[in-house]
């Protein structure tokens, strides 16, 4: 349903909504106030605010002084790329409401411009709505003091704000400190497989840190990830997936705790389990590349089913590694195949099949498994290959999930092990 006045649809919904994702790109003070004095006193609220254009430091400042509280989150979206999106989801008696289009959070933008914004009812696609304002919020930065000081000093050095506009991606310096750590407070860990030590360990600050007391914070999150591998590995054959086989160096079994070279760090915001080719099949292949290149074909450039924890979550995935060449041998095998209808079918068939709650990567594109109408959209999706970056199908679980219980985090990594595993055999270069 096309929907060109806002308000009049908001004022609706705001009155009685219990929770609401604001991603915009432009916010005025004006509009920001009336949205809270409307409000549901007791709605949850989520906003994540672009500064590409000129959203008034007086509109973060105000925000800042209800993020501490329970029912408000906020952060600021940056990249090297303008940040233009103007989506509104509101959740309202467990049914989600979604409007998306070309109006900003200003008083034009809801009531007075020539707007054209689209109102989304269907769940399926308010909830991918909602995936995705989760996804970004990840990578947004907090809205500490320092940050808006710093985006003050931008916003109010000239007087003509469209020239200051251009330099200010490279001129503002933000910096991504810790704002969520409290999100887990409010988590009973007594039952969960992973405690609450084990996710502080990917917080924010420690990402670059290699200090002896990061290490050993990380180290606490490795032994978890041994001791789920020692629950689950012997119950491969039961699983009928026993041709996946652990890295082939104990000391390997679990993703890096500690930076590989500290003069150029890289961010350590994940662990992971991982299974895949067994030891005489790397062999084969860095016999294939030479010495020159055998560091390039070890356990981790090939395809893996694997268990990844983080911050806020856990994921069980299948995945083509980004490493160096991007697992080149499985890529070329795949992409290959892929060329083949029978193939191709085949699939989508097995993609298809598999619940609605699985996703597909590729190339930094990521869809629901089951949004695919056919074999050929499918494939044009896969086109969009880049070995600099994962390509996964997997499913991701919230820490509260009933499935991420002591008891149940082993056997749900099994079950989904053997779901994934038709299309690891299918999809991995083999001799």
């Amino acid at each position: 349903m096309i929907i060109s006045n806002l308000k009049s649809s908001f004022e609706q919904l705001l009155a009685s909504t219990e929770e609401i994702w604001f991603s915009i790109a432009l916010v005025k003070e004006s509009t920001y106030n009336y949205i809270q004095e409307t409000i549901n006193k007791n709605c949850k609220q989520n906003y994540l605010v672009g500064i590409d254009l000129p959203t008034h430091p007086n509109v973060l400042r105000q925000m800042q002084n209800k993020v501490d509280k329970k029912l408000f989150q906020s952060a600021i979206y940056k990249t090297e790329y303008n940040f233009h999106p103007k989506v509104y989801l509101f959740k309202e008696n467990d049914n989600y409401i979604a409007f998306i289009g070309s109006s900003n959070l200003t008083d034009g933008g809801l009531e007075d411009n020539v707007e054209l914004n689209y109102k989304i009812t269907n769940q399926e696609n308010c909830l991918a709505i909602l995936d995705w304002f989760n996804i970004l919020y990840k990578e947004s930065f907090p809205l500490t003091e320092e940050n808006i000081l710093a985006y003050e000093e931008q916003f109010y050095s000239v007087a003509e704000i469209e020239k200051e506009l251009k330099k200010k991606r490279k001129n503002i310096k933000l910096k991504k400190t810790v704002y969520a750590t409290n999100l887990l407070d409010n988590i009973d860990f007594s039952d969960r497989f992973f405690k609450k030590e084990h996710h502080l360990a990917f917080r924010r600050e420690l990402w670059y840190n290699d200090t002896k007391e990061a290490i050993s914070e990380r180290e606490l999150a490795k032994i978890k990830c041994q001791e789920l591998h020692e629950s689950i590995f012997h119950h491969f054959n039961d699983y009928e997936i026993q041709e996946l086989q652990p890295h082939p160096m104990s000391d390997h079994l679990i993703s890096m705790i500690r930076q590989k070279n500290p003069s150029k760090p890289r961010s350590i915001n994940a662990m992971w389990l991982s299974y895949g080719k067994n030891e005489d099949e790397i062999k084969n292949y860095q016999e294939i590349v030479g010495s020159d290149q055998k560091s390039k074909q070890t356990f981790i450039h090939h395809a893996r089913l694997q268990l990844k924890i983080d911050f806020k979550n856990i994921g069980i995935y299948l995945l083509f590694a980004k490493e160096n060449e991007g697992g080149i041998f499985d890529r070329d095998f795949f992409k290959t195949n892929m060329r083949n209808k029978t193939y191709r079918d085949k699939f989508y068939q097995i993609i298809n099949s598999l619940s609605n709650d699985f996703f597909i990567a590729v190339g930094g594109n990521t869809e629901y498994c089951n949004n695919f109408n056919s074999s050929e959209d499918l494939h044009e999706f896969c086109k969009k290959d880049d070995i600099q970056k994962y390509f996964i199908i997997g499913k991701d679980y919230q820490i509260t999930d009933s499935e991420m219980s002591e008891n149940n985090l082993p056997i749900e990594t099994l079950k989904i092990f053997k779901l994934l595993f038709p299309l690891y055999e299918m999809m991995r270069h083999k001799f």
